[in-house]
């Protein structure tokens, strides 16, 4: 679709003077301009603004080398500092302008294109395409709006602005190795012109060499997340170092976090930081140096790092700053602008009572679990308001503060829908407390998820954008004659369980968000968008692109819904539907390929997950045939308790089977040989938690009476496989139970995965 639009409508009056006409009646006025020496951005911008005004009018805009003369309409795209070279003084507030600022304005026949550094200047002359009325929802031509103009006059417009936020940061580029190199350098593009700046891709190939440069390069990083596991890889160290892993359970461990108290270790930290600090003073682009602990717990119970640890309880925040505060003033001493970087979340989301963090450490906090649905600043908002209060406890704390997000959730592929609620007022709360930037752990679900991602870019650039206003500008601009309708769609997800609503980010949350109700209005508004884009070509491919990911979410809920329905009431008939349920979504996925809804390493990941469901309703395990045996639960997402198990007392929590307070659970399976054989090898693994004020016991059995324990009230992580050959070696069948009793007045998540491998003959 391409808009009528008179472009004076999308520009806003500040002060200034003049009017600059570039085109009339489809014919250029002006010409582009840039100096003799312009680096490769300044061309680039001119360039864009040149092929962009040409789509939208029809008239191609010379672009000069050189100053135009006084009386010369043009176009004058350049770095505030080489504005001189044009003829053109900067004025204050230009000459301030950070590196990624830029500066819009009219004076006499001149339009000024300016940036305070190269990513300013092309940022720059994307904002003069957007009020013509351009805008970017997903990547390629498709997701483009082009405005239709016969004339365009740019009158009285003065603007200086700096992004709201330095770091702004959700993916790089594609995950699926650049299988398809447009859609690649598509997406790159797409982030580039909805202002992302960090750690973006560069396509690989000579031909893409400058692909980056020409756009203002990245913000970039020294190392990646969860670091302590590359600063001291235990490939490289853990068999002649074990000591400088954590002790846990009175046994070092390669995974987990590190022995911070062991001199050694805060040495290879000290180092790399040092390292890293000395490459950030000689690249600008360099933001900080990641100094992340690992993923996950297991902190080091040693006596020495449990009496830094276990000052304040709540948090393992005080150990992690005890240790790199001392790194941090390293640093400073000789490089006082680098910065290290660090997270706040999980074990160390509470802030400790006795330490904070050096002030060139930059924290980043995750908003990892609370609630992805209302917004923190609800008081009804559940574990939001949680989040809410550490948010402002680490305030007076952490000079420099990130907000690690999740928005496009790794759970799942359907729409995460945030955009209403979230992010208008948390976004503008984060900018009065003086958050420095954001990064969102965003898979590619363009799909679904396109206004979502578009959404989140605009107001990290600017925190005052109003996002209702913004999804009636997208239903408006993309899909024209159908605005109406898809208005409808999108709302109806957007309001969705009301304002107060709890998302984990657990497909568990899946049928509570797309219930019968809300995906049967959503499917009338999507049928009555097509009908009345039946005579729009280009509506009607955006709306075949966007069904992709709907038809997607109708399957799987329905499979989902199908699985809980045999689970209420086990037998034949309920079986047989959830079946066919589960091998109709897998079959759509064939559907999907190739047609960039989803990334395609996403796609396979979730395949094999509706693979794994579907196969679920064909195992025995009671029965397995010979050969090797290879078998997996993963409670995380409901697991297959119910159809290979016996489960009593758990229910469905967001990490596994869980106990409701005080309660008491068992989960057994009976894994058996087919008629004539038996098992030869048989090794169990388990992730199972275990704290003060839980009894637990895994226990193993030949005939279902007498049980003998295999481990007993303690966390048993799947690193730690049980080998019970020698028990069931000449057996037809075994068992395998796991009982958990509570005292705690709270829920506890118990049993969180089951496996086995074996082999029968």
């Amino acid at each position: 679709m391409r808009v009528m639009l008179l472009c004076w409508l999308f520009l806003q009056t500040l002060t200034g003077a003049g009017a600059v006409t570039l085109v009339r009646d489809h014919q250029p006025v002006a010409a582009i301009h840039v100096a003799p020496a312009a680096t490769l951005p300044e061309r680039f911008a001119a360039a864009e603004l040149q092929r962009y005004i040409q789509q939208a009018t029809g008239a191609e805009l010379p672009v000069r080398v050189g100053a135009p003369a006084p009386d010369e309409v043009a176009v004058v795209v350049a770095l505030v500092s080489r504005l001189g070279d044009l003829g053109v003084t900067a004025r204050g507030r230009e000459k301030a302008l950070g590196i990624e600022g830029l500066a819009l304005r009219t004076a006499g026949n001149h339009l000024i294109v300016a940036g305070g550094g190269p990513r300013g200047v092309v940022y720059a002359a994307y904002d003069l395409l957007e009020r013509l009325g351009y805008r970017w929802y997903w990547p390629g031509e498709l997701g483009q709006v082009t405005p239709e103009l016969a004339d365009i006059e740019i009158t009285d417009l003065d603007r200086v602005f700096e992004p709201s936020f330095v770091r702004r940061h959700a993916m790089g580029g594609p995950s699926d190795g650049w299988d398809d190199m447009q859609w690649g350098k598509d997406v790159v593009d797409w982030l580039v012109k909805n202002h992302q700046n960090f750690w973006l891709q560069n396509p690989p190939g000579e031909e893409n060499a400058g692909f980056l440069a020409q756009r203002g390069g990245t913000y970039t990083k020294i190392g990646s997340g969860h670091n302590w596991q590359h600063i001291i890889p235990p490939a490289r160290y853990f068999a002649e170092h074990p000591e400088y892993f954590a002790e846990v359970n009175g046994k070092r461990i390669p995974h987990g976090q590190l022995c911070l108290t062991n001199s050694e270790v805060q040495k290879l930290l000290r180092d790399y930081a040092l390292s890293g600090a000395a490459q950030m003073a000689q690249n600008p682009d360099v933001m900080f140096v990641d100094m992340t602990q690992n993923d996950g717990d297991d902190w080091c119970q040693c006596a020495a790092c449990r009496a830094i640890d276990d000052r304040d309880p709540s948090t393992h925040a005080d150990i992690v700053f005890w240790a790199l505060n001392p790194i941090a003033e390293a640093v400073a001493a000789q490089y006082p602008t680098a910065l290290l970087h660090t997270y706040i979340y999980s074990g160390s989301a509470n802030p400790p009572n006795w330490i904070k963090p050096a002030p060139n450490i930059h924290c980043e906090q995750t908003n990892y679990c609370y609630n992805y649905g209302a917004s923190f600043l609800n008081p009804n908002s559940g574990p939001g308001t949680t989040f809410r209060a550490n948010v402002d406890a680490w305030t007076p704390l952490c000079r420099v503060r990130g907000i690690y997000e999740y928005f496009g959730f790794y759970n799942w592929l359907e729409a995460l829908p945030v955009t209403y609620y979230r992010l208008s007022e948390e976004v503008q709360y984060y900018k009065r407390i003086g958050v420095h930037g954001f990064y969102s752990e965003t898979q590619q679900r363009w799909s679904t998820n396109h206004l979502l991602y578009y959404a989140f870019s605009r107001v990290w650039w600017d925190h005052r954008t109003d996002v209702p206003a913004l999804i009636e500008e997208y239903c408006r601009l993309m899909y024209g004659p159908a605005a109406a309708p898809m208005h409808r769609f999108t709302m109806a997800l957007e309001t969705a369980g009301g304002p107060d609503r709890y998302l984990s980010g657990n497909e568990f949350d899946l049928p509570r968000l797309f219930t019968p109700a809300v995906r049967a209005e959503c499917r009338t508004a999507l049928d009555e968008a097509k009908a009345l884009a039946a005579g729009n070509e280009l509506v009607k491919r955006r709306l075949a692109f966007l069904e992709l990911g709907w038809r997607y979410t109708e399957l799987h809920l329905e499979a989902m819904e199908a699985h809980a329905a045999f689970r209420r009431a086990p037998g034949a008939e309920t079986k047989a539907a959830a079946k066919g349920a589960w091998q109709a979504f897998v079959d759509y996925f064939s559907e999907l390929q190739g047609t960039h809804a989803f990334d395609r390493n996403d796609l396979q990941h979730f395949r094999r997950r509706a693979e794994n469901e579907l196969a679920a309703y064909t195992l025995d395990l009671t029965s397995l045939p010979p050969g090797e045996v290879s078998y997996q639960d993963g409670l995380y997402d409901g697991g297959k308790a119910r159809l290979h198990g016996r489960v009593e007392g758990f229910y469905d929590g967001v990490w596994g089977l869980s106990l409701y307070a005080r309660g008491n659970g068992s989960l057994t399976y009976e894994f058996g040989a087919a008629a004539g054989h038996v098992w030869t090898e048989a090794r169990l693994s388990l992730e199972a938690s275990w704290r003060e004020g839980l009894t637990s016991a895994i226990e193993w059995s030949l005939d279902g009476a007498t049980w003998e324990p295999l481990a007993e009230n303690r966390r048993v992580s799947s690193g730690e496989p049980f080998d019970l050959t020698s028990r069931v070696a000449g057996q037809p069948r075994f068992l395998v139970r796991v009982r958990y009793a509570s005292t705690l007045p709270d829920e506890v998540a118990a049993v969180h995965a089951v496996g086995l491998k074996g082999l029968i003959e």
